[in-house]
């Protein structure tokens, strides 16, 4: 197995790669190749890429990196390829504070990646994903590689999960971690099956906060999610369903918060002209994760989560949009 031990992070620091991390991601890491189109091509057409790009991607990976560079302490669970890309990665994951001990090599097999295009006119992108070494992240491989998760488990506070690599492994890591009093955060994205939805249901009271968009609010509840009001129906069936808290992102109408015990809530986005939507999602999610490990309220912390998301998209690429620090406002970099 390929490992990075200790390299710089931005601030110069080093980053040790063991230790408990009080964040731990679980997810995909990939390798992002962009196109920006004027207009996404129909079938049967071919359209001319006027300017490409390769960046660092995966939900997973993305969350880790905006936490990461907001200097939360991050772990990330993950598999890449035994291979050039695989060892760039890792070797980005600890320049942004990211441990990537429990990050692993698998022999023969290539890293995950996405083909991506994105409207030069909208910003709107759409993804197609290749997992490649991620399908190796099995419930047996990650428990024979973890000491049966006590390696990332220990120490942790929050879990992150996404829906990017095999399910089981997902919701056995989230139950396992529930078990032991993590707050478990299950952002389901990208949107599952109706058979996967199914198998999530059960799963639901070991998520503490659930965050899907409106298209995959809508597959979990079956109800028509499109605005602030089905949104609130949806928290309510869901928080039924055994979730504690819930946050429904809603694109342009902003994003909708229900806390145990409380009303939900629709809050506004952050107006901004936006150049590309990819990873916004994941900027969220991941400062949204760092700002609740600082202490702060699940409300403040989508406040200011909304805030790092709206620079990300007025930026080309995924990670590489992403704000440190020193780009956001003070309240955001303390």
């Amino acid at each position: 197995m390929n490992r990075v031990e200790v390299l710089q992070n931005q601030t110069g620091k080093p980053t040790a790669a063991s230790g408990p991390r009080p964040i731990v991601v679980l997810g995909a890491c990939f390798l992002d190749y962009i196109g920006y189109v004027e207009g996404m091509p129909k079938p049967g057409e071919t359209r001319h890429s006027k300017q490409f790009a390769k960046g660092f991607g995966g939900k997973g990976a993305n969350q880790a990196v905006m936490a990461g560079r907001l200097g939360a302490g991050v772990r990330m669970v993950s598999v890449v390829g035994n291979d050039g890309d695989g060892q760039a990665y890792q070797a980005e994951l600890a320049k942004n504070g990211v441990a990537c001990d429990t990050v692993f090599a698998v022999n023969g097999a290539a890293s995950g990646l996405a083909l991506i295009f994105v409207d030069r006119n909208t910003a709107q992108n759409e993804i197609v994903i290749c997992p490649n070494a991620t399908d190796a992240l099995t419930v047996e491989f990650l428990r024979s590689k973890t000491q049966n998760y006590k390696q990332f488990l220990h120490g942790c506070k929050i879990l992150v999960c996404q829906n990017e690599i095999p399910l089981a492994t997902t919701l056995d890591v989230i139950k396992a971690a529930h078990e032991q009093g993590v707050y478990t955060i299950f952002n389901t994205a990208p949107a599952p099956s109706a058979e996967d939805a199914a198998r999530i249901t059960p799963y639901l009271q070991h998520v503490s906060l659930f965050c899907p968009n409106e298209t995959e609010a809508s597959i979990l509840t079956g109800l028509d999610v499109k605005d602030a009001a089905s949104a609130f129906e949806a928290v309510k069936k869901l928080q039924s369903q055994g979730v504690a808290d819930v946050v429904i992102t809603l694109g342009s109408q902003g994003y909708v918060i229900g806390a145990k015990g409380s009303a939900p809530q629709h809050f506004n986005s952050v107006r901004v002209k936006a150049v590309d939507t990819t990873g916004a999602g994941d900027c969220f999610v991941g400062a949204m994760t760092c700002f609740l490990n600082k202490g702060k309220s699940l409300s403040d912390a989508c406040k200011l989560a909304n805030i790092c998301a709206s620079v990300s998209v007025q930026r080309k690429g995924t990670q590489s949009s992403y704000p440190y620090p020193n780009e956001l406002p003070p309240e955001l970099s303390a």
